[in-house]
């Protein structure tokens, strides 16, 4: 994501705006980090509707694909 905060929709080109935002804590080797998470979304509800539903879409394709593929055994 770009860090000015102007993050064009993949589909319209609009700049899309920020719905929500929120803070986690992980855990890590050297301490706690906190990382900040933002959801954006295009500000055309009719273009964000169809945004989801090809990334869903996507999603789904993925997953059928790694459910296909043979198991990896770890070394």
């Amino acid at each position: 994501m770009s860090s000015n905060g102007h993050t064009p929709c993949i589909r319209c080109g609009k700049t899309r705006i920020v719905a929500k935002t929120w803070k986690e804590t992980m855990i890590t080797f050297g301490g706690k980090s906190v990382i900040t998470r933002t959801i954006t979304v295009c500000p055309d509800p009719a273009c964000q509707k169809i945004v989801d539903e090809q990334l869903a879409a996507n999603r789904e394709k993925v997953l059928s694909r790694q459910k296909k593929q043979p198991a990896r055994h770890k070394a």
